[in-house]
């Protein structure tokens, strides 16, 4: 029996209310990509993001599917965004920001534990032509170290079973599995995106589950433009 993949939906942000007046808090292809591709497990009622910037899956999730969602975001000015996209879309119930570094809230959390963990990091491990703004640079820039912290993060916050989805950068997607893995997060979904077919893939769309073993289904290619 074949399997059903949904098509890519450009426009599943069109129910939220979102401040654009920053240039760093703007929608981009990585944040319509990843909101798609989130299914949150049957029952899930907690989500942490880790990096949520001005809050936008945060509040997605929060809006669509009535989880209660934890943003963890060290840039003040897009936390200050993000608390203001809360009050716009009604749900500051739902929805708690926390102006802080990940590793930080790590130490000082222990024992709690969410449904689903959510990421978008920065996407290039590896090196490259950095940008003169340096706020571009900690956005797009990691080193494996820091990598590390998301991938722990991911899996310390995990209940078992719970599920896990991140969007990362083609040429370092090996370098992420490893340190998924290695938090006992299996690998179960890829889904590459394109800004043509006829160039190589943009970026990756990547989920599992804590406790389970990786057995990957790579779906459908998404083309962006």
């Amino acid at each position: 029996m074949g399997m059903n993949f949904r098509d890519f939906d450009p426009g599943i942000l069109g129910c939220l209310d979102l401040d654009f007046s920053s240039l760093h808090a703007r929608v981009n292809h990585g944040t319509l990509l990843l909101s798609w591709f989130i299914t949150p497990p049957k029952g899930a009622r907690k989500a942490l993001e880790l990096g949520s910037g001005s809050g936008v899956i945060s509040i997605y999730l929060a809006k669509v599917f009535g989880l209660s969602v934890t943003g963890l975001e060290i840039d003040s000015d897009l936390y200050n965004v993000s608390v203001k996209n809360a009050r716009a879309n009604s749900t500051e119930k739902l929805t708690s920001f926390i102006n802080c570094d990940i590793k930080a809230y790590c130490s000082e959390n222990r024992g709690e534990i969410f449904d689903l963990v959510v990421a978008n990091p920065p996407h290039y491990v590896h090196s490259g032509l950095e940008s003169p703004d340096d706020r571009r640079n900690i956005a797009r820039r990691i080193d494996r170290d820091s990598a590390r912290v998301f991938a722990s993060a991911a899996g310390g916050f995990l209940k078992n079973r719970g599920a896990f989805f991140f969007l990362l950068h083609p040429r370092d997607l090996t370098k992420w599995v490893r340190l998924l893995e290695d938090e006992g997060l299996g690998i179960h979904r890829l889904r590459f995106a394109y800004g043509s077919f006829e160039k190589q893939a943009q970026l990756v769309l990547i989920s599992g589950r804590k406790g389970s073993s990786s057995e990957i289904v790579v779906e459908p290619p998404i083309r962006m433009r």
